[in-house]
Protein backbone atom coordinates (compact mmCIF):
# COMPACT_ATOMS: atom_id res chain seq x y z
CA UNK A 1 0.00 0.00 0.00
CA UNK A 2 1.31 3.23 -0.94
CA UNK A 3 1.83 5.96 1.92
CA UNK A 4 2.93 9.39 1.72
CA UNK A 5 6.66 8.93 1.17
CA UNK A 6 5.79 7.23 -2.56
CA UNK A 7 2.32 8.56 -3.12
CA UNK A 8 3.40 10.46 -6.07
CA UNK A 9 4.16 7.05 -7.94
CA UNK A 10 0.59 6.54 -9.17
CA UNK A 11 -2.69 4.68 -8.89
CA UNK A 12 -4.08 2.28 -10.97
CA UNK A 13 -6.88 -0.24 -10.03
CA UNK A 14 -4.96 -2.90 -8.29
CA UNK A 15 -4.04 0.04 -5.58
CA UNK A 16 -7.07 2.31 -5.52
CA UNK A 17 -9.22 1.11 -2.75
CA UNK A 18 -6.20 0.57 -0.32
CA UNK A 19 -5.30 3.94 -1.52
CA UNK A 20 -7.96 5.99 -0.76
CA UNK A 21 -8.67 4.75 2.21
CA UNK A 22 -4.91 4.76 3.15
CA UNK A 23 -5.36 8.71 2.77
CA UNK A 24 -8.15 8.93 4.79
CA UNK A 25 -6.77 7.47 7.41
CA UNK A 26 -3.51 9.53 7.60
CA UNK A 27 -5.56 12.84 7.11
CA UNK A 28 -7.49 11.69 10.27
CA UNK A 29 -4.31 10.81 12.08
CA UNK A 30 -2.97 14.62 10.99
CA UNK A 31 -2.97 16.92 13.58
CA UNK A 32 -5.92 19.39 12.95
CA UNK A 33 -3.50 22.66 13.94
CA UNK A 34 -2.13 22.09 10.49
CA UNK A 35 -5.74 22.67 8.97
CA UNK A 36 -8.10 25.91 8.73
CA UNK A 37 -11.47 24.49 10.00
CA UNK A 38 -14.42 25.47 8.83
CA UNK A 39 -18.48 24.15 10.08
CA UNK A 40 -20.53 24.85 6.82
CA UNK A 41 -24.57 23.64 6.65
CA UNK A 42 -25.58 24.18 3.22
CA UNK A 43 -28.94 22.75 3.02
CA UNK A 44 -28.86 21.55 6.51
CA UNK A 45 -26.03 19.41 6.71
CA UNK A 46 -23.45 19.33 9.07
CA UNK A 47 -19.65 19.08 7.67
CA UNK A 48 -16.21 19.68 8.84
CA UNK A 49 -13.99 21.46 6.47
CA UNK A 50 -10.61 21.29 7.31
CA UNK A 51 -8.21 23.05 4.64
CA UNK A 52 -4.70 23.20 4.30
CA UNK A 53 -4.92 26.91 2.66
CA UNK A 54 -7.00 29.78 5.21
CA UNK A 55 -7.62 31.75 1.83
CA UNK A 56 -9.11 29.10 0.06
CA UNK A 57 -11.02 27.97 2.88
CA UNK A 58 -12.22 31.77 3.07
CA UNK A 59 -13.43 31.73 -0.42
CA UNK A 60 -15.41 28.50 -0.19
CA UNK A 61 -17.14 29.10 3.15
CA UNK A 62 -18.19 32.54 1.51
CA UNK A 63 -19.31 30.98 -1.68
CA UNK A 64 -22.20 28.49 0.61
CA UNK A 65 -25.35 29.24 2.28
CA UNK A 66 -25.71 27.66 6.12
CA UNK A 67 -28.68 26.47 7.12
CA UNK A 68 -28.96 25.19 10.68
CA UNK A 69 -30.67 21.76 11.08
CA UNK A 70 -30.45 19.96 14.19
CA UNK A 71 -29.39 16.36 14.69
CA UNK A 72 -27.85 15.88 11.49
CA UNK A 73 -24.62 13.73 11.88
CA UNK A 74 -21.23 15.50 11.49
CA UNK A 75 -19.21 14.90 8.62
CA UNK A 76 -15.47 15.48 8.13
CA UNK A 77 -14.16 16.83 4.57
CA UNK A 78 -10.45 17.63 3.74
CA UNK A 79 -10.11 19.85 1.10
CA UNK A 80 -6.24 19.79 -0.01
CA UNK A 81 -4.07 22.30 -2.25
CA UNK A 82 -0.87 21.21 -2.16
CA UNK A 83 -0.13 23.73 1.01
CA UNK A 84 0.29 20.68 3.65
CA UNK A 85 3.77 19.21 3.00
CA UNK A 86 2.53 15.34 3.77
CA UNK A 87 0.17 16.32 1.13
CA UNK A 88 2.08 17.78 -2.02
CA UNK A 89 2.60 14.60 -3.49
CA UNK A 90 -0.54 14.65 -5.72
CA UNK A 91 -0.52 10.99 -7.23
CA UNK A 92 -1.62 10.91 -11.19
CA UNK A 93 -4.19 8.56 -12.41
CA UNK A 94 -2.23 5.61 -13.99
CA UNK A 95 -4.54 3.46 -15.62
CA UNK A 96 -6.17 4.77 -18.21
CA UNK A 97 -7.59 1.51 -19.91
CA UNK A 98 -9.49 1.29 -16.72
CA UNK A 99 -12.88 3.11 -18.24
CA UNK A 100 -14.91 4.86 -15.61
CA UNK A 101 -17.80 2.30 -15.43
CA UNK A 102 -15.38 -0.73 -14.31
CA UNK A 103 -13.98 1.97 -11.75
CA UNK A 104 -17.40 2.96 -10.44
CA UNK A 105 -18.23 -0.46 -9.94
CA UNK A 106 -15.12 -0.98 -8.30
CA UNK A 107 -15.48 2.15 -6.06
CA UNK A 108 -19.25 0.87 -5.27
CA UNK A 109 -18.05 -2.63 -4.37
CA UNK A 110 -15.58 -0.84 -1.83
CA UNK A 111 -18.59 1.10 -0.20
CA UNK A 112 -17.09 4.60 -1.77
CA UNK A 113 -18.16 7.20 -3.41
CA UNK A 114 -15.48 8.58 -5.79
CA UNK A 115 -15.08 10.79 -8.65
CA UNK A 116 -13.30 9.10 -12.23
CA UNK A 117 -10.26 11.29 -12.47
CA UNK A 118 -10.68 12.66 -15.39
CA UNK A 119 -8.78 16.09 -14.78
CA UNK A 120 -4.97 15.07 -14.37
CA UNK A 121 -4.12 14.84 -10.36
CA UNK A 122 -7.64 15.98 -9.11
CA UNK A 123 -9.02 13.41 -6.30
CA UNK A 124 -12.60 13.67 -5.00
CA UNK A 125 -13.89 10.47 -2.38
CA UNK A 126 -15.96 9.98 0.19
CA UNK A 127 -15.92 6.80 2.69
CA UNK A 128 -19.83 6.65 4.04
CA UNK A 129 -19.09 4.60 6.63
CA UNK A 130 -16.54 6.59 8.53
CA UNK A 131 -17.96 10.00 6.74
CA UNK A 132 -14.78 11.09 5.88
CA UNK A 133 -14.28 13.13 1.96
CA UNK A 134 -11.56 14.55 0.54
CA UNK A 135 -10.71 16.75 -2.09
CA UNK A 136 -7.01 16.87 -3.00
CA UNK A 137 -5.30 19.00 -6.23
CA UNK A 138 -1.51 20.22 -6.45
CA UNK A 139 -2.87 23.56 -6.78
CA UNK A 140 -6.98 25.40 -6.81
CA UNK A 141 -5.37 26.37 -10.37
CA UNK A 142 -5.66 22.28 -11.35
CA UNK A 143 -9.72 22.68 -10.51
CA UNK A 144 -12.35 22.86 -13.08
CA UNK A 145 -13.48 26.54 -13.65
CA UNK A 146 -16.61 25.87 -12.27
CA UNK A 147 -15.32 25.05 -9.08
CA UNK A 148 -15.23 28.76 -8.24
CA UNK A 149 -19.23 29.39 -8.48
CA UNK A 150 -20.21 26.14 -7.09
CA UNK A 151 -17.62 24.64 -4.70
CA UNK A 152 -17.63 21.47 -3.29
CA UNK A 153 -20.15 20.14 -5.67
CA UNK A 154 -19.44 16.42 -6.12
CA UNK A 155 -19.26 15.92 -2.07
CA UNK A 156 -22.52 18.28 -1.86
CA UNK A 157 -24.18 15.89 -4.07
CA UNK A 158 -23.01 12.39 -2.25
CA UNK A 159 -23.62 13.89 1.32
CA UNK A 160 -27.73 15.16 -0.03
CA UNK A 161 -27.58 11.75 -1.35
CA UNK A 162 -26.90 9.64 2.24
CA UNK A 163 -29.59 12.35 3.66
CA UNK A 164 -32.38 11.23 1.28
CA UNK A 165 -31.98 14.75 -0.62
CA UNK A 166 -30.72 15.61 -4.14
CA UNK A 167 -28.62 18.28 -5.51
CA UNK A 168 -30.60 19.55 -8.32
CA UNK A 169 -29.25 22.42 -11.57
CA UNK A 170 -32.26 24.86 -11.10
CA UNK A 171 -33.35 27.50 -9.95
CA UNK A 172 -36.40 28.81 -7.36
CA UNK A 173 -38.71 31.55 -6.61
CA UNK A 174 -41.36 31.99 -3.78
CA UNK A 175 -43.91 33.84 -2.25
CA UNK A 176 -44.50 34.00 1.16
CA UNK A 177 -44.90 30.02 2.20
CA UNK A 178 -44.96 28.45 -1.35
CA UNK A 179 -43.15 28.23 -4.59
CA UNK A 180 -41.77 27.07 -7.98
CA UNK A 181 -38.78 25.26 -9.05
CA UNK A 182 -37.28 26.49 -12.57
CA UNK A 183 -35.69 23.90 -15.14
CA UNK A 184 -33.88 24.06 -18.04
CA UNK A 185 -30.37 24.10 -19.77
CA UNK A 186 -27.87 26.79 -19.70
CA UNK A 187 -28.48 29.54 -21.39
CA UNK A 188 -32.71 29.08 -21.15
CA UNK A 189 -33.40 31.84 -19.08
CA UNK A 190 -33.47 30.47 -15.37
CA UNK A 191 -31.49 33.33 -14.00
CA UNK A 192 -32.91 35.90 -15.80
CA UNK A 193 -36.02 34.75 -14.49
CA UNK A 194 -34.99 34.66 -10.64
CA UNK A 195 -33.99 38.26 -10.67
CA UNK A 196 -36.54 39.34 -12.56
CA UNK A 197 -38.81 37.46 -9.43
CA UNK A 198 -36.14 39.04 -6.94
CA UNK A 199 -37.09 42.59 -8.31
CA UNK A 200 -40.31 41.99 -8.13
CA UNK A 201 -40.53 41.11 -4.07
CA UNK A 202 -39.99 37.05 -4.24
CA UNK A 203 -37.66 35.44 -2.71
CA UNK A 204 -34.81 32.00 -3.72
CA UNK A 205 -33.32 29.43 -2.68
CA UNK A 206 -30.99 29.74 -4.91
CA UNK A 207 -30.29 30.19 -9.21
CA UNK A 208 -28.02 27.67 -10.13
CA UNK A 209 -27.48 24.15 -8.05
CA UNK A 210 -29.98 23.72 -5.20
CA UNK A 211 -30.78 20.79 -2.54
CA UNK A 212 -34.37 18.96 -3.46
CA UNK A 213 -36.26 17.12 -1.25
CA UNK A 214 -39.13 15.06 -2.06
CA UNK A 215 -40.86 13.31 0.81
CA UNK A 216 -43.57 14.02 2.39
CA UNK A 217 -43.32 17.02 -0.14
CA UNK A 218 -41.25 18.58 -2.56
CA UNK A 219 -39.06 21.07 -0.80
CA UNK A 220 -36.16 23.27 -2.15
CA UNK A 221 -33.36 24.60 0.46
CA UNK A 222 -29.99 26.45 -0.35
CA UNK A 223 -26.40 25.48 -0.94
CA UNK A 224 -24.98 28.63 -2.28
CA UNK A 225 -25.54 32.54 -1.72
CA UNK A 226 -24.29 33.60 -5.40
CA UNK A 227 -26.68 34.41 -8.44
CA UNK A 228 -25.29 34.60 -11.60
CA UNK A 229 -26.62 36.95 -14.29
CA UNK A 230 -24.91 37.92 -17.75
CA UNK A 231 -24.17 41.76 -18.41
CA UNK A 232 -27.68 41.68 -20.79
CA UNK A 233 -29.69 40.29 -17.74
CA UNK A 234 -28.29 42.87 -15.24
CA UNK A 235 -28.89 45.60 -18.07
CA UNK A 236 -32.71 44.99 -17.30
CA UNK A 237 -32.79 45.85 -13.92
CA UNK A 238 -31.07 49.58 -13.71
CA UNK A 239 -30.63 49.74 -10.42
CA UNK A 240 -29.22 46.50 -10.20
CA UNK A 241 -26.94 47.05 -13.42
CA UNK A 242 -25.62 50.14 -11.58
CA UNK A 243 -24.77 48.26 -8.58
CA UNK A 244 -22.85 45.56 -9.65
CA UNK A 245 -20.45 47.54 -12.59
CA UNK A 246 -17.53 47.16 -10.08
CA UNK A 247 -17.60 43.32 -10.27
CA UNK A 248 -15.53 40.89 -11.86
CA UNK A 249 -17.54 38.39 -14.56
CA UNK A 250 -16.47 35.10 -13.68
CA UNK A 251 -15.22 32.03 -16.59
CA UNK A 252 -18.39 32.32 -18.05
CA UNK A 253 -19.11 36.25 -18.60
CA UNK A 254 -21.55 36.06 -15.48
CA UNK A 255 -21.48 38.69 -12.61
CA UNK A 256 -21.73 36.65 -9.43
CA UNK A 257 -22.90 38.41 -5.96
CA UNK A 258 -24.85 37.86 -2.78
CA UNK A 259 -28.79 38.81 -3.76
CA UNK A 260 -29.24 39.53 -0.10
CA UNK A 261 -27.07 42.46 -0.51
CA UNK A 262 -29.41 44.43 -3.09
CA UNK A 263 -33.19 42.34 -2.24
CA UNK A 264 -34.30 42.81 0.97
CA UNK A 265 -34.76 39.35 2.21
CA UNK A 266 -34.54 37.78 -0.89
CA UNK A 267 -33.12 34.26 -0.28
CA UNK A 268 -34.68 31.79 2.30
CA UNK A 269 -33.94 28.68 3.86
CA UNK A 270 -36.96 26.32 2.88
CA UNK A 271 -39.23 26.49 0.53
CA UNK A 272 -42.36 24.18 -0.60
CA UNK A 273 -42.45 23.47 -3.89
CA UNK A 274 -45.96 24.09 -5.84
CA UNK A 275 -45.17 23.86 -9.80
CA UNK A 276 -42.26 23.25 -11.85
CA UNK A 277 -41.84 25.88 -14.80
CA UNK A 278 -39.39 25.36 -17.52
CA UNK A 279 -38.90 28.86 -18.67
CA UNK A 280 -38.53 29.86 -22.18
CA UNK A 281 -37.24 33.05 -23.83
CA UNK A 282 -40.17 33.65 -26.59
CA UNK A 283 -39.97 37.29 -26.84
CA UNK A 284 -43.19 37.71 -26.20
CA UNK A 285 -45.42 40.85 -26.12
CA UNK A 286 -46.41 39.88 -22.99
CA UNK A 287 -45.19 37.16 -20.36
CA UNK A 288 -47.64 33.69 -20.30
CA UNK A 289 -47.54 30.66 -18.11
CA UNK A 290 -49.43 27.54 -19.41
CA UNK A 291 -50.01 24.06 -18.24
CA UNK A 292 -47.21 21.75 -19.91
CA UNK A 293 -46.87 18.05 -20.31
CA UNK A 294 -43.76 16.15 -17.22
CA UNK A 295 -41.98 15.01 -20.51
CA UNK A 296 -41.57 18.41 -21.43
CA UNK A 297 -39.96 19.22 -18.66
CA UNK A 298 -38.60 15.73 -18.14
CA UNK A 299 -36.26 16.44 -21.85
CA UNK A 300 -35.18 20.19 -20.49
CA UNK A 301 -33.61 19.12 -17.53
CA UNK A 302 -32.33 15.69 -18.79
CA UNK A 303 -29.12 18.33 -20.55
CA UNK A 304 -28.21 19.79 -17.52
CA UNK A 305 -29.18 17.39 -14.83
CA UNK A 306 -28.62 13.59 -15.71
CA UNK A 307 -25.16 14.06 -16.34
CA UNK A 308 -23.49 16.11 -13.81
CA UNK A 309 -21.49 13.27 -12.30
CA UNK A 310 -20.17 11.38 -15.36
CA UNK A 311 -19.98 7.90 -14.78
CA UNK A 312 -21.87 7.15 -11.96
CA UNK A 313 -24.49 4.30 -11.92
CA UNK A 314 -27.55 6.97 -10.53
CA UNK A 315 -28.08 9.87 -12.91
CA UNK A 316 -31.08 10.94 -11.00
CA UNK A 317 -33.67 10.23 -13.69
CA UNK A 318 -35.99 8.43 -11.33
CA UNK A 319 -35.70 10.97 -8.98
CA UNK A 320 -37.02 13.78 -11.45
CA UNK A 321 -39.58 11.64 -12.78
CA UNK A 322 -41.01 10.85 -9.65
CA UNK A 323 -40.96 15.01 -8.72
CA UNK A 324 -42.44 15.91 -12.09
CA UNK A 325 -44.95 13.42 -11.51
CA UNK A 326 -46.52 14.69 -8.75
CA UNK A 327 -45.94 18.66 -9.25
CA UNK A 328 -48.16 20.62 -11.83
CA UNK A 329 -45.99 21.33 -14.81
CA UNK A 330 -45.95 24.90 -16.76
CA UNK A 331 -43.94 26.49 -20.06
CA UNK A 332 -43.06 30.30 -18.99
CA UNK A 333 -43.21 32.56 -22.25
CA UNK A 334 -40.80 35.14 -21.16
CA UNK A 335 -41.04 38.74 -22.30
CA UNK A 336 -38.42 41.05 -23.01
CA UNK A 337 -39.88 43.52 -19.73
CA UNK A 338 -38.17 41.75 -17.40
CA UNK A 339 -40.44 43.69 -14.73
CA UNK A 340 -43.58 42.26 -16.43
CA UNK A 341 -41.72 38.57 -15.97
CA UNK A 342 -41.61 39.32 -11.99
CA UNK A 343 -44.95 40.60 -12.10
CA UNK A 344 -46.41 37.72 -14.16
CA UNK A 345 -44.24 34.91 -11.22
CA UNK A 346 -45.64 36.63 -8.39
CA UNK A 347 -49.27 36.75 -8.88
CA UNK A 348 -48.71 33.00 -10.35
CA UNK A 349 -47.23 31.96 -6.94
CA UNK A 350 -49.74 33.37 -4.85
CA UNK A 351 -52.55 31.30 -6.34
CA UNK A 352 -50.51 28.43 -6.11
CA UNK A 353 -52.14 25.95 -2.74
CA UNK A 354 -50.16 26.50 -0.18
CA UNK A 355 -50.39 22.88 1.35
CA UNK A 356 -49.38 19.51 -0.57
CA UNK A 357 -51.91 18.25 -2.12
CA UNK A 358 -50.38 15.60 -5.01
CA UNK A 359 -48.94 12.40 -4.12
CA UNK A 360 -45.85 11.96 -2.50
CA UNK A 361 -43.04 11.27 -3.70
CA UNK A 362 -41.34 8.10 -2.72
CA UNK A 363 -37.99 7.78 -1.78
Amino acid sequence: METKADQGAGVDRCNLVDWMRQVIRELEATPRALFTTHRITPAGLNIETHFDDPDFAAAYAGRLRDVEVEGMPADRLYVLTGKAAAFQAVPAWRDAEFPPPAFHAMIRAAGLRAAYPFQARVWRFFDPRSRVGVQWTASPDDLPPWEGSAPLRQHLHWLLDESGLRLAHAATLGWRDRGVVLFGKGGAGKSGTTLAGLAAGLSTVGDDYVALAGSPGPVARPLYRVLKQDRAGLARTPELDAKTAHLVDNWRGKVEFDPDQFFRGATVDKMDLRAAILPRIAHASRPAIVAARPQALMLALMSSNLHQFAGEADDGMSFFARLLACLPCFEMELSDDAAANGRVLRDFIAALPAQFDARELVS
